[in-house]
C-alpha cells in the first residue's frame, strides 16, 4: 500500500501545473515557463515518439477552433542545451523561417524574421504561410493552406518557442488567443 501512495505522489509531481485565472488558466511547465492558456483551448499530448526527457524539450501544445479536420493549436517549448531537435536558436529560426534545402515547390510564403516580444522578454519573431496535405495517409489528400507564427526567445542556457498553427481560413479569427499566451509568457529558468 506505502508503494501505491508513493508511486500515485510521485506520479501527481510530474502532472503540469494549471490555476484557473482570468481569461484562462496558468499552465506552468515544471521549472521551465509559465503562460496563460486562453478558455476553450485544450491540452493536447501527443502519444508517440521520444519522451521530453529523452529529446531534452520540454512543453505542451493547446488546441482550440478547428476548420474541418485541422484544429489550431498554441505551442510553447523550452529546448535544453544538448536537446536532440535543434542545436541553438539561430538553427531553428533557419530551418523554419526559410524553405527547406532552398527549395519551394508548393509556393509557401515566408516572412522576415523581425525583432519582437514574448511577455516582456526579447524574441525573434517570424510568420509563414505553408500547405499541407490531409488526411496524412490518405491516397488523395487535400491540400490545406496553413499559417503559422512563431516567436523564439533566447536564453543564458536553451531556448524556447512559441508558436500558433492554424488552418488560413480561421487564423485570422483565432490568433489575438496566441498574442495573449505571447504577452503572458514567463521564464522560470534562473
Amino acid at each position: 500500500m506505502r508503494s501505491f501512495l508513493f508511486a500515485a505522489v510521485i506520479s501527481l509531481a510530474a502532472v503540469p501545473a494549471f490555476a484557473s485565472g482570468p481569461g484562462g488558466q496558468t499552465y506552468t511547465e515544471k521549472k521551465y515557463f509559465s503562460v496563460v492558456i486562453p478558455s476553450g483551448w485544450a491540452r493536447h499530448d501527443a502519444a508517440l515518439g521520444l519522451s521530453a526527457e529523452e529529446k531534452k524539450v520540454y512543453g505542451a501544445e493547446f488546441l482550440g477552433p478547428a476548420s474541418g479536420e485541422l484544429s489550431s493549436s498554441i505551442s510553447v517549448h523550452y529546448y535544453a542545451p544538448g536537446n536532440l531537435v535543434q542545436k541553438t536558436y539561430r538553427k531553428f529560426i533557419k530551418l523554419h523561417s526559410k524553405p527547406a534545402l532552398g527549395a519551394n515547390p508548393d509556393g509557401n510564403v515566408y516572412g522576415e524574421v523581425k525583432d519582437g516580444k514574448a511577455g516582456n522578454y526579447y524574441a525573434k519573431v517570424f510568420e509563414r504561410r505553408i500547405f499541407e496535405y490531409f488526411p496524412k495517409n490518405s491516397m488523395n489528400p487535400k491540400k490545406m493552406d496553413i499559417y503559422e507564427s512563431y516567436a523564439v526567445v533566447p536564453a543564458k542556457k536553451g531556448f524556447f518557442v512559441l508558436r500558433y498553427y492554424s488552418p488560413l481560413d480561421i487564423a485570422k479569427a483565432n490568433k489575438q488567443a496566441y498574442e495573449s499566451v505571447l504577452a503572458s509568457f514567463k521564464p522560470l529558468l534562473p
